[in-house]
């Protein structure tokens, strides 16, 4: 079984904007600035992070010497999706400055993003074994990005035993990392062993209601496990997922009846006739899902959701 996936360009990009405004610290803007202009905001001039590159362009020329000018220009490009530029920039500072993590992290990544899986290995291992002793290493979020990456890399060259060592080192770090969850179940699947990724397929979509891939692998996980009922609720996530609302709701209503005490099923199901419009059916079926999970994350958020929906 097959379930390998890179992130799409949304939800990587979430991932670089969080990396370059948090954990690696850009000198002009966050990317999280620029992120929001850029979604936001139609002025029709150049963004911040478009003259910021501009700046840093010019500053690089006057100071090529630099390795700090430089890393940031290559972080800008980074998070602007010009790789080849990014690598360049990385790749001069290396060769004077052969242990700046921050290049080693940006050329790691920069081969990610243009599917060079193999070439990202090294770097992303030199920055991670630079950080991961360090007394930070428990909250450092840029050396989960690069536990995160390198797992993908491993994924996408079909090395799936290499992959679980950094992926699990991932989510010690930030344990709500959706995909690096998702990957990490989907490595353990790989190397047989679906009973130990089920419980990390479970946190993802969790965190994730509309996680498509995660709800296929758990699929092949629930038949190969002959739960036929469980398959029913996965079924039923994966088209709430793709917005097919209504064969969402016939394997949800079935997974609800067969499985009373199965929360997560009673949550899809009320996600499920939100958007159909089915405003006090999706209402009964949060607050049978409150009662039967008071503590859980998405229970708590849809019945919340729903709650302040029915206000006048």
């Amino acid at each position: 079984m097959q379930f390998f996936k890179v992130l799409n360009d949304d939800r990587m990009l979430k991932r670089l904007v969080l990396l370059m405004a948090i954990a690696v610290g850009l000198v002009f803007l966050s990317f999280g600035s620029y992120y929001y202009w850029d979604r936001y905001v139609r002025i029709g001039d150049q963004s911040p992070l478009e003259r910021d590159i501009a700046a840093l362009e010019e500053a690089v020329r006057e100071d090529p010497q630099d390795p700090e000018r430089r890393v940031a220009l290559a972080e800008y490009y980074l998070g602007k999706g010009l790789y080849a530029e990014a690598l360049k920039q990385a790749n001069e500072v290396l060769k004077a400055f052969p242990d700046n993590d921050r290049a080693m992290l940006v050329k790691g990544i920069a081969y990610v993003r243009t599917g060079d899986y193999q070439n990202a290995i090294e770097p992303l291992q030199g920055f991670i074994d630079l950080r991961k002793d360090s007394p930070m290493a428990n909250t450092d979020i840029a050396l989960e990005t690069a536990y995160y990456f390198l797992g993908e890399s491993y994924m996408a060259l079909e090395q799936p035993e290499n992959a679980i060592e950094p992926l699990e080192a991932a989510i010690k770090i930030e344990r709500t990392d959706a995909d690096a969850l998702y990957q990490l179940g989907v490595a353990y699947i790989e190397t047989g062993q679906p009973e130990t990724a089920l419980p990390y397929l479970e946190r993802a979509v969790r965190l994730v209601p509309d996680f498509t891939e995660a709800y296929t692998a758990m699929i092949d996980v629930y038949t190969a496990e002959g739960k036929s009922d469980y398959v029913a609720f996965a079924r039923g996530m994966q088209a709430f997922s793709l917005g097919d609302y209504e064969t969402a709701q016939v394997h949800l209503e079935h997974a609800t009846q067969a499985l009373p005490e199965f929360a997560p099923a009673f949550v899809g199901l009320a996600m499920t006739y939100e958007k159909q419009g089915n405003l006090d059916a999706a209402m009964q079926a949060a607050e049978t899902a409150v009662q039967l999970a008071p503590e859980d994350f998405s229970a708590q958020q849809t019945y919340g959701r729903l709650q302040a929906a029915s206000q006048p």
